[in-house]
């Protein structure tokens, strides 16, 4: 029975569906420099760690739909964001313990082709009324419960699903879910990795002084083709020592290859997405017919984002010769067991990996957080502290650097707990299903 609990209208529950300058990376023989990781194991792509199996029981699963108001608006090549809404997805077992996950989707398909909107359906009408009752024998038994070829058209939605599910499943074992699931070394602090948005140029400069002073080492700038070269040739030429990275969020037209090249100039340690990426294609169509004289005049380590959201897309972007890096984030790749299979295969070819972010709130982020201690990732990842962000987080453990950095923790489960006063003020509306 699914009951909306903001005091709108009740519903039945909806039917279930069946059950210091950066080398160029371009050939796959060259290896980024990656920090030992001697306990790391060499996995293919059926990676599926801790198979132990131990039971849990879903008595209840509540989605919340967050509107979280942004302190500025946040602007790429692709769309803005003024004001981040976002589903929490609340597993309760029938212990009482309580794990979160977060559904990452933006309102607008900007990003990605998923939106919150058909994020939610699919999590309304077909996988949450889905798992109450359901027993799960082993951290990843919602694969075997619930086999849905959906899961790829909304990897987001799965993502959040999943997450619950998981931190619900060793929250209540009284295990860190990260920590017992990722493998390899982490480190006990992370560093800050500041994101600036596309913004006027002397604004830019001043927000790169301000944090740089604050202890930041390392910038992303989001770069379009209009000024692209102006914006990181002033912060460059401002800062010549920072670590200094660019997305291009898929913006810049093959024949503006040309200012790509021109980058070289500028020892950005990674430039994400460079090409535009038409409705229809993949990154693999794309990058795959591009001259190989392009990919060599390319000296920056090319990295991906959005074209890479699955093992099998990360595979065929690796055939490609276009990859360098990738960068992590597990909302986009669909959940924890499909990044720790891209973690994998990153491993075992050697290619560079780094931490993402997605405007999200702290049950994403905190997740994110651990993920970026890994002590083998290519740089520091997009994380900073959450008050630039948002007024409060709905997490109680603070998501802040000082002097540059953040100490992490591995609690049980997601590693902290939600402030479910900040939660209920957020909430645009609540569904919970029992």
């Amino acid at each position: 029975m699914a009951k909306n609990q903001l005091g709108t209208s009740h519903m039945d529950a909806p039917a279930l569906v069946s059950h210091e300058h950066t080398p160029h990376l371009a050939s796959h023989e060259q290896t980024p420099h990656l920090a030992s990781h001697e306990h790391i194991p060499n996995l293919a792509s059926s990676y599926t760690p801790d198979s132990g199996r131990r039971s849990m029981t879903v008595a209840s699963i509540t989605l919340w739909h967050l509107a979280l108001p942004l302190r500025f608006t946040f602007k790429t090549a692709q769309g803005q964001v003024q004001r981040r809404e976002s589903l929490i997805i609340e597993v309760t077992t029938t212990t009482g313990y309580t794990g979160y996950g977060e559904v990452v989707a933006f309102t607008d398909p900007f990003y990605t082709a998923e939106t919150l909107s058909e994020s939610k359906k699919i999590l309304q009408t077909a996988w949450l009324p889905f798992f109450i009752g359901s027993t799960l024998s082993g951290p990843w038994a919602c694969y075997e419960l619930l086999t849905d070829s959906r899961r790829l058209q909304y990897p987001m939605a799965w993502a959040g699903l999943e997450n619950a599910l998981l931190h619900a499943y060793y929250g209540e074992q009284g295990v860190s879910t990260i920590d017992r699931l990722v493998p390899g070394h982490k480190k006990s602090k992370i560093a800050a990795g500041v994101v600036l948005g596309d913004m006027p140029i002397s604004e830019v400069l001043t927000a790169v002084a301000t944090y740089v002073a604050a202890g930041c080492e390392r910038i992303k700038l989001k770069l379009s083709p209009r000024d692209a070269i102006a914006r990181v040739k002033a912060v460059r030429d401002a800062f010549p020592h920072i670590t200094l990275a660019g997305d291009a969020n898929g913006s810049f037209p093959l024949e503006q290859a040309s200012d790509i090249i021109a980058l070289n100039a500028y020892n950005l340690k990674s430039l994400e997405e460079p090409f535009q990426v038409a409705n229809g294609q993949t990154g693999c169509d794309v990058y795959g017919a591009l001259p190989k004289t392009l990919r060599t005049a390319i000296q920056t380590p090319i990295c991906f984002d959005e074209s890479v959201q699955s093992l099998a897309e990360l595979q065929g972007m690796y055939e490609t010769g276009w990859l360098d890096l990738l960068n992590i984030k597990v909302g986009r790749l669909g959940g924890l067991r499909e990044t720790l299979r891209c973690l994998a295969f990153c491993r075992e070819k050697g290619i560079g990996f780094w931490i993402g972010s997605m405007v999200e709130s702290g049950v994403s982020k905190y997740m994110h957080v651990q993920l970026a201690a890994l002590s083998d990732t290519w740089m520091e990842g997009d994380l900073s502290s959450m008050s630039r962000y948002f007024e409060r987080d709905i997490i109680t453990t603070p998501i802040e650097f000082q002097q540059g950095y953040m100490p992490v923790t591995f609690g049980a489960g997601l590693g902290t707990t939600i402030d479910t006063k900040q939660l209920q003020a957020y909430a645009v509306d609540c569904q919970c299903f029992t």
